[in-house]
């Protein structure tokens, strides 16, 4: 890793910060100043002239100081370096920054790994929240199927609740029916047997054969005495109860 090396020093109490690989190479060319009056030109470059005339001579002088503190300050480096401690400094500080810098790589690199790793897992996690959230509408789908259909099953169990209770009560007001048709029947059976022997005593003693087959409001029959057999024949709608009732005792024999 090709890097310029700078070297911090203090000249007169100004602090420079040059290039090491400059200061070398300037070194091993020596730096001879021109002075003002009168060289050719030959040892040192420069926009001065000859025949330039007495206006660039400041200037010249500058340049000559320059040149001069730079010939101090090469010489000052040169020490330094010749004593070992610039390059045992500046390979120090080279090899601290090359640590630094592949520690700033590798950091950089897991830092690239540690974020593709935590796009992965975002990615991840979207998707399987992604499939939670249809597995929970699916779920709630089903939760709603289940709930409606307990909540038609309930309706049908209270239907068919109110259902069975009429059939129940249908079924108790049929025994209780059936009950009275059966006490009803044996009343009628003791009544028939109570008219049967009514009619048997009435027709021993009155002798009235009665004809079951006519008009219900009509009263018919032959009644058999002791000398002749009398035929009877009354509209109950014309004749009073009372009427009745002394016309067919009348035909009784009271002498028996």
């Amino acid at each position: 890793m090709a890097r310029g090396t700078y070297v911090t020093i203090s000249v007169g109490g100004q602090r420079l910060q040059m290039d090491q690989s400059a200061l070398c190479e300037a070194w091993r060319r020596p730096i001879r100043a021109q002075s003002p009056a009168g060289s050719s030109g030959a040892d040192l470059e420069s926009p001065v002239r000859e025949g330039a005339g007495l206006a660039h001579q400041p200037a010249m002088a500058a340049i000559s100081e320059q040149l001069q503190n730079m010939e101090k300050v090469s010489k000052d480096l040169l020490k330094l370096m010749a004593g070992g401690k610039a390059t045992e400094m500046l390979k120090d500080n080279l090899a601290k920054q090359e640590q630094m810098i592949d520690k700033m790589l590798e950091t950089q690199k897991t830092t690239k790994q540690l974020i593709r790793e935590l796009m992965t897992t975002e990615e991840n996690v979207a998707r399987k929240l992604s499939d939670r959230e249809e597995e929970l509408k699916a779920s709630l789908q089903k939760l709603q199927k289940i709930e409606a259909e307990l909540h038609q099953a309930r309706e049908d169990e209270a239907t068919l609740m109110t259902r069975t209770n009429e059939l129940r009560k249908e079924l108790e007001a049929l025994k209780e029916e059936i009950r009275q048709q059966e006490r009803n029947e044996a009343e009628e059976a003791d009544s028939s047997t109570t008219a049967k022997y009514r009619v048997h005593l009435y027709y021993l003693i009155c002798h009235i054969d009665w004809d079951y087959s006519c008009d219900p409001t009509v009263i018919k029959g032959t009644h058999y005495g002791p000398d002749i057999a009398q035929a009877i024949n009354l509209d109950s709608s014309q004749h009073s109860r009372c009427f009745i009732s002394d016309f067919l005792w009348s035909l009784v024999n009271t002498s028996w």
